[in-house]
């Protein structure tokens, strides 16, 4: 990643919270570059041998409560800025490593956590992503 010309891209992991808001707002005005907003959604596997409907179910509960998450972000951001979306699907315990795909991925710059208290991730999934993130964590 050639992130000297390239312009910043900001991968921001949300969680609805007054905190984010307020951080979501401030990155939708004063960053110049791209903005990606991530929702983290656990998902738990499917047995292929048979029809697992808790799993199943859970799943689209996960997913649906992550999209119900980035509309408040939209909303949060209110049109003062084009910004991207999207559920970050991740299973079991490995958040981390979802994320520092995604961030590797979409080339981003780096990551905010729109509220750390919130945003999904555990304390030590957090010092995780920081030791292991490909590009600076912020928040």
């Amino acid at each position: 990643m050639d992130v000297g010309n390239a312009a910043p891209h900001t991968l921001v992991i949300y969680r609805p919270s007054k905190r984010a808001d307020v951080v979501l707002r401030t990155l939708a005005q004063t960053s110049g570059g791209r903005v990606t907003v991530l929702s983290l959604a656990p998902q738990e596997p499917a047995s292929k041998g048979c029809c697992d409907t808790r799993s199943v179910l859970w799943n689209c509960l996960c997913r649906d409560l992550a999209h119900e998450h980035l509309t408040r972000a939209l909303a949060a951001v209110d049109g003062q800025r084009v910004i991207e979306v999207a559920v970050l699907d991740h299973e079991g315990r490995r958040a981390v490593e979802a994320v520092a795909a995604e961030a590797r991925r979409l080339d981003a710059t780096r990551i905010v956590l729109a509220d750390p208290r919130v945003c999904g991730l555990g304390r030590r999934e957090l010092r995780r992503l920081r030791a292991s993130s490909p590009v600076p964590v912020v928040g």
